[in-house]
């Protein structure tokens, strides 16, 4: 039976046009992780089917990497801010443009966080790649988290094999960003109901999100695969609450039946 759930795994990750659930609860699984563990993999969401490697901790950041037996690939798990309200009442959005094409412009916050992490990421990559034979990278985080995952996997859009699943993610980076990831491997950006962070940075600031945008309801039991695509999102699914109800902290802080963070989340 459980060789049959682990093929059923393989071969829905292997589609690129459909989100698949069990591998959703892995990565949200794995993005709470983040929030609690900083030395051995102890906690409420840290299932015995993950073998962490490593865990990276500098400039505020956390980061864990290590191997998923279940769908074969390698993790990489980014820590959200470790006071989510206070980082979302203090957050400030500015833009940069930091790479060759001078048309992709990401959230300088999001993109400092991450440039503080990535040599570290990338040399333990290299090592985890050859000691478990396998190309494929799942990336995941929540909050802050998500964005730094969104920002590592467009670093990797031609070296890895990778599936990237976000939770509450906030907009990282304007349009030419996003369709730089038309074609690509596939994106699944989890939202919650009346989740504050995924309408920041605005749009009217020129920020825009991923898709493929995956809606939740306030109960999340139920899902809607929503109509976005690389250059506009879905009014119907979470941006349905603009302009008067994107604001919950609470269901921000909860995704897929999980609590989430280090405050608020299960430890």
């Amino acid at each position: 039976m459980w060789f049959i759930l682990f093929i059923s795994i393989f071969a829905i990750a292997e589609c690129s046009n459909v989100y698949n659930e069990s591998i959703s609860k892995i990565s949200v699984n794995l993005s709470q992780a983040a929030y609690c563990v900083s030395t051995s993999w102890t906690c409420a969401t840290c299932n015995n089917t993950n073998i962490l490697e490593k865990v990276i901790q500098t400039h505020g950041e956390r980061v864990l990497l290590g191997y998923n037996m279940d769908i074969d690939a390698i993790f990489v798990a980014f820590r959200g801010s470790s006071n989510i309200r206070n980082w979302i009442d203090d957050i400030q959005f500015r833009k940069i443009y930091p790479y060759n094409d001078q048309n992709i412009a990401v959230e300088k916050g999001f993109y400092k966080a991450y440039q503080n992490v990535k040599p570290d990421i990338f040399d333990t990559l290299d090592m985890i790649t050859q000691k478990y034979s396998t190309k494929k990278l799942l990336l995941t985080g929540h909050s802050l988290g998500a964005a730094l995952a969104t920002l590592m996997a467009f670093d990797v859009i031609e070296m890895h094999d990778s599936l990237l699943y976000t939770y509450g993610s906030p907009r990282v980076g304007n349009d030419h960003f996003v369709q730089s990831f038309n074609s690509s491997f596939p994106i699944y950006r989890v939202t919650h109901y009346y989740d504050i962070v995924p309408h920041l940075p605005q749009e009217i600031l020129g920020f825009l999100h991923t898709p493929q945008e995956i809606w939740y309801n306030e109960e999340n039991n139920q899902y809607t695969i929503c109509n976005d695509n690389f250059e506009r999102e879905d009014d119907l699914c979470s941006d349905s609450c603009s302009p008067l109800h994107c604001t919950s902290t609470s269901d921000h802080l909860n995704y897929l039946g999980i609590p989430m963070g280090s405050t608020d989340g299960v430890c």
